[in-house]
């Protein structure tokens, strides 16, 4: 990997949400291109709404990891703006320009995101998992749950799976992947941000396939409804009994104060994961705002992946 103080010069990172704007956040501290992998699953709040109107993929963790990543600090605060009133209330004005830019390209996504990445100045690219929407089913111990709003919220997760079952995975996601030095997975909700995009049968096989480090970056709490009760054990059970021959390199995990929040924080025990993993680097990973902070993020990254 060279010296501990050399970037890295391709990294990808897999999830959706606030946890993969800030593993992206680190992610560009340390190497020089990084390419975001992000679930299209999301069928809540603006997404969910311009997904059901328009019959787009659902724009918001798309727009969210383009922001974390942007150069363009002043675009990328307009493009996080939510409308507060009126018919737009709940909107992000960034979703409403991804769907502009991709109605202006003849319905090419990747090139809306591409043409807004320029403007934003970022240093690598956001991709979907997959061109297909897709839709989120789980078996609960009170039942079938379907939608990843509704997922989230629920307890007793058993099982997860997609419809369409083999949606086909974003040929630039694979190519990221067939190239990367590291991959990082989360942080992120364990079975509506992770799983939707592993799921993706191409995109779970590459990573288990990559000759580069799989890193884990755990979540700092349990997610109330969804991962309520779950350690750190638990999400790698559940990771692994759903992608079929995935391995973790390295487990990133915060040690630390604890975060403010009601939620319990997410256990961890060192010793429960001796050969199950091929590091863990655990440190102080918190930041003011109750969040991972990306700098210390950053640092414990390139520990895991071969730095002192």
């Amino acid at each position: 990997m060279g010296p501990p103080d050399a970037r890295l010069r391709r990294a990808v990172a897999i999830g959706g949400g606030h946890g993969l704007a800030r593993s992206l956040q680190a992610l560009t501290r340390i190497a020089d291109d990084v390419t975001a992998v992000v679930t299209v699953a999301d069928d809540g709040g603006s997404s969910g709404r311009l997904r059901r109107d328009l019959g787009v993929l659902p724009p918001g963790d798309l727009r969210m990891a383009l922001a974390a990543m942007a150069q363009r600090h002043d675009l990328a605060e307009v493009m996080q703006y939510r409308f507060g009133e009126g018919e737009l209330a709940g909107h992000s004005l960034g979703n409403l320009v991804l769907v502009a830019l991709q109605d202006l390209a003849g319905g090419d996504l990747l090139a809306a995101l591409q043409r807004l990445a320029v403007w934003l100045e970022v240093p690598g690219r956001v991709v979907p998992c997959s061109p297909v929407p897709i839709v989120l089913h789980a078996d609960t111990r009170a039942g079938h749950v379907e939608g990843q709003a509704t997922l989230t919220a629920t307890r007793r997760i058993e099982r997860v799976w997609l419809d369409p079952a083999a949606p086909a995975a974003c040929p630039a996601a694979l190519e990221a992947l067939a190239v990367a030095d590291v991959i990082v997975l989360g942080p992120g909700s364990l079975f509506t941000s992770l799983l939707p995009n592993l799921l993706v049968p191409e995109i779970g096989a590459a990573v288990a396939a990559s000759g580069a480090p799989v890193v884990l970056i755990t979540n700092l709490r349990e997610q109330p409804g969804e991962t309520e009760g779950l350690d750190l054990g638990d999400h790698l059970d559940v990771l692994v009994q759903h992608v079929p021959g995935l391995r973790f390199d390295a487990v990133v995990a915060h040690q630390g104060p604890s975060p403010r929040q009601v939620a319990a924080p997410l256990h961890l025990d060192a010793g429960a994961l001796v050969g199950r993993v091929g590091r863990v680097v655990a440190a102080d990973l918190l930041d003011g705002d109750d969040a991972h902070d990306p700098a210390r993020l950053a640092v414990a990254l390139r520990q895991a992946i071969g730095g002192p």
